[in-house]
């Protein structure tokens, strides 16, 4: 995800490219990493989701060793009701929140991604609220 801004009363770092939205560790330590994500369907849910279908918004080392720090869900809806309704489908907006403490070394570059995993719905990520995506990093140590 990319193209951010900070706008007051957020703030940026000098490690952070909002063009990229990834983040350079600048000094080796532990780190609590936080993120709040959320979204919107773009139009009205009008599919199913197949059973390996689970769509995910990630926190990730890109580089040097790829790595996913953190991952979470998006909320689905799996109803079953006996010879009635089978569905199984994500919400039509939500959020997911992400958290992580973690030792990280002075150069590695973290990023957080979109993981469709096989949803082949349109979304509005940031939507919804005036704080649509806020992820954090801060050294604790």
């Amino acid at each position: 995800m990319g193209n951010w801004i900070t706008p007051a009363p957020f703030y940026t770092d000098t490690g952070f490219d909002p063009t990229t939205g990834n983040y350079t560790v600048p000094t080796s330590g532990r780190y609590s990493i936080k993120a709040m994500i959320n979204y919107q369907t773009t139009a009205a849910i009008s599919v199913q989701l197949g059973a390996g279908v689970n769509p995910a918004f990630t926190l990730e080392r890109i580089s040097p060793t790829p790595t996913v720090i953190a991952s979470g869900l998006f909320p689905v809806l799996n109803v079953n009701i006996l010879l009635l309704l089978t569905l199984r489908t994500i919400l039509g907006n939500g959020g997911v929140n992400l958290t992580a403490d973690v030792n990280l070394n002075a150069g590695d570059v973290i990023g957080l991604f979109y993981v469709s995993n096989g949803l082949n719905i349109n979304l509005n990520i940031g939507a919804g609220s005036s704080s649509g995506v806020v992820w954090s990093i801060h050294r604790i140590t």
